[in-house]
This record gives C-alpha cells, sequence and structure tokens, in this order.
C-alpha cells in the first residue's frame, strides 16, 4: 500500500530556535557593550550562532549558548572579587542562575530552586511563579514556595484571572508596599507585594511574583535585582521549552498531534512485551481514508492537511486513554488497543468509522475510512506479523468496496 505524506515539517522548532538564537545575540551586545569580550571573541560568538541556525542544527545553537554563559559566569566571578558583600551575594545569585541556565531541562526543577535562591536576597513569605501556556494564552502556576499569592483574583484580564494578568500585559514590574488586605483565613496576609513580568525578546514568558506579611517589606532595590533575576528565569524557561518542544516533536507527528511511526513501534514492542507477560489479548487497527488522493489532487495538499489535522482530533475523541495512536504514513493511520479481543475491536472500529462517515470535514468535505483489524494471539505472536496482518485486513475491507471494517479472524463488519 502506498504511503504518502502530507505536513510541512517542524516550523515551530524552528521558530523556538530563532527566538533562542535572538536572545544569546543579545547577550553578545550585552557583554561587549561592557567591555567583557574581544572584537574577535564577539566575532566569532556571533559567526557560530548563525551558522548554525543557518544550518538547523540547534545542538549546535545550545553549545554556542553554553560557551556564552560559561563567559558570563566567569565574568560575574570578576567582579564578586572586587565588589562589597551585598554586592558579591547578588553576583552569586546570578551566577547560580547563570547554571542554572546551562544544565537545567525540567521546568518545575528549574525554578523551584530559583525561588530558593531569590529568597537568599530577597526574603518572602510566599512566592509564585507563573508561566504562559502556548496552546491556551493563559498564565499557569509553574511553582510555589509558600502559598500561591496573587492579587484581586476573579477579575480576567487578556492572559488570565488575578493582578499577574495585568502585569503580564503591562509588561512592566509592580512593586506594593502598603497593602491591608483582610485575607481570608485560607489565604496569606499580604503587607507588601512585587510582581515582575518574565520577557524575552519582547516575548511575554510569565510572570513572578513575591508577597509578604508586613508593609514595607520590599525595596526599590528589591525591585531592581529582581527585575535583573527575572531576565535570567525567563532565559532559563525559553531554554527549557526548546527541550521540551525538541522532545515532543520528536515523538509527535505535527500535523495531527497524534504520535509519529517510530514512536508508535518502539512503544508497540514494550506494550506487546508486556501482553505476553500477562496473557492479555490486544488488537492493531490501520485506518485508511477512502479516496484521500482525490481531495489533494482537486482541492490541493492545504486542504488535505486540514482534513488530516481534523481526524487526528476526531480519533483523540474515539480512544481511550490507555490506547496508542500514530499517524503511520500519508493518509493512513494506526491504533494499539491494550487488553481488545477481536470482537470488542471490531466494535471499536465500528464506533470511529460510523464517526467519520457523519462528521463534517473543511469544507464541508464528507469522507470515509476502511479499517483493517489485527489481535494477539489469534493472529499471530509477534508486532511485525500483526502488523501486515492488519494491513492485509485493511486491503481487503479497501477491496470490498470501502467504507467499512475487516477483523481477519472475524470477517467484515
Amino acid at each position: 500500500m502506498t504511503r504518502r505524506r502530507n505536513g510541512n515539517g517542524s516550523h515551530q522548532l524552528l521558530d523556538i530556535t530563532d527566538k533562542f538564537r535572538r536572545g544569546e545575540l543579545k547577550l553578545v551586545k550585552v557583554l561587549e557593550d561592557a567591555g567583557y569580550l574581544s572584537e574577535k571573541e564577539r566575532v566569532a560568538y556571533v559567526d557560530s550562532i548563525r551558522r548554525s541556525v543557518a544550518q538547523k542544527r540547534s545542538s549546535e545553537v545550545l553549545a554556542t549558548a553554553h560557551s556564552l554563559h560559561n563567559k558570563l559566569i566567569r565574568v560575574l566571578q570578576t567582579t564578586k572579587n572586587d565588589g562589597s558583600r551585598r554586592e558579591s551575594q547578588e553576583l552569586e545569585v546570578l551566577m547560580e542562575v547563570s547554571r542554572l541556565i546551562q544544565t537545567t531541562t525540567r521546568q518545575e526543577e528549574g525554578f523551584e530552586r530559583l525561588l530558593d535562591l531569590i529568597k537568599g536576597v530577597i526574603p518572602y513569605e510566599n512566592a509564585t511563579m507563573f508561566t504562559l501556556n502556548r496552546a491556551s494564552g493563559q498564565l499557569v502556576v509553574g511553582a510555589v514556595r509558600g502559598q500561591v499569592v496573587d492579587l484581586i483574583g476573579g477579575v480576567q484580564f487578556e492572559f488570565g484571572t488575578g493582578f499577574s494578568s495585568w502585569v503580564a500585559k503591562q509588561k512592566k514590574p509592580i512593586l506594593l508596599n502598603e497593602l491591608h488586605r483582610n485575607a481570608s483565613p485560607d489565604a496569606p496576609q499580604i503587607g507588601s507585594f512585587l510582581s515582575v513580568p518574565l520577557v524575552v525578546q519582547q516575548e511575554l514568558i510569565g510572570v513572578l511574583n513575591l508577597s509578604h506579611p508586613t508593609n514595607q517589606a520590599f525595596t526599590e532595590e528589591s525591585l531592581r535585582l529582581l527585575t535583573l533575576i527575572a531576565g535570567q528565569a525567563a532565559a532559563i524557561l525559553q531554554r527549557i521549552v526548546m527541550y521540551e518542544e525538541m522532545a515532543r516533536l520528536a515523538i509527535t507527528d505535527e500535523l495531527t498531534g497524534l504520535y509519529n511511526r517510530r514512536h508508535f513501534m518502539e512503544r508497540m514492542n514494550h506494550e506487546v512485551a508486556r501482553a505476553k507477560r500477562h496473557q492479555q489479548p490486544f488488537s492493531i487497527l490501520f485506518f485508511d481514508l477512502d479516496h484521500f488522493k482525490r481531495i489533494n489532487d482537486t482541492c490541493g495538499h492545504p486542504l488535505g492537511d486540514r482534513i488530516l489535522a481534523d481526524l487526528g482530533k476526531l480519533m483523540r475523541r474515539w480512544a481511550r486513554g490507555t490506547d496508542l495512536l500514530a499517524r503511520y504514513g500519508g493518509e493512513e493511520f494506526v491504533a494499539f488497543l491494550p487488553m481488545t479481543d477481536s470482537t470488542q475491536a471490531l466494535i471499536a472500529a465500528e464506533r470511529i468509522r460510523s464517526a467519520v462517515e457523519e462528521h463534517s470535514f473543511p469544507r464541508r468535505k464528507r469522507l470515509t475510512v476502511s479499517v483493517g483489524i489485527a489481535t494477539y494471539p489469534e493472529d499471530g505472536d509477534q508486532p511485525a506479523d500483526l502488523l501486515k496482518k492488519a494491513d492485509l485486513a485493511l486491503y481487503q475491507a479497501k477491496k470490498l468496496g470501502r467504507n467499512r471494517t475487516m477483523a481477519l479472524s472475524l470477517g467484515a463488519a
């Protein structure tokens, strides 16, 4: 069966890499303006960053970033040796933040460590790190020390409810030192409140809030230092987002949001071994959109892409939480249904076949799907054999007229 593929590649990864590149170029300029980089070093760093991005080598961009951040640590260490005790403490925090940028790949771990570092120079009772969810466009809690702290809860702004969303919109830090909140018993008492946005290249990343029960607990110097740390914190999150996106794209089909074929095969081998251990049945379903080539040929691949993405959403609604779904190639999809015998698989396949037939796709297109089913153990006990037999059942469903399901051990539905 011919495998074709709609989709335009990893635009999201390229976008994230480019934003990361711009952040690193900005750091080069800061170090150069401060006199910490020679002209030769500046040219070398800039050329390395641009070359690795042009060649789409994200790993080289990160390697260059590590080199830059090591340079920054050495600069801060030199400055620390010449500074006062208070400045030395602040620089120690900034050096630790810079190390976090290089070493942290997990958001929760990085931000909890960051909140602990901040407490060493800006004493607080409660701290909350909000991060911007890229999918929903809303702020969500990323890390907390003490209790979650915000003001004017319940008021809706662009990025969610609460004062943090207003700070996110304005992209400006706020210091409030004379608060007299009659808090409820389960809410923190807030006398002083400090909120700073996390921004990289004018792009909002999140918001950081601190609170203290007494008035005048924070100073303008606290605001200055937290704003400086927030800039570094935004760089940490940007790096984490890049790593997480690279990891997600490595296993996901960008167009449909389902797993890609390679990851499905890896997971399926694991699931088959587990089913054999526990002597449990499972079924493999192959789905193929009928006459999909006509859509691409007559309406163009952009509409074909939209239809495939819509089908991906339909399949996620159909599947159970334990099912494994993937785009196998082109208009063909595959599902692994654990603890499902052939009779149950046929019922499940009929549900998705009917759902597709009744669904109105983009541009009010009406489409159908054919489904082939193979079940362990009656149709085989090896992943490759079962996939081959599910594909054979799909071929027979097509041969019988399409828009039907076929289980090798049971026949057509």
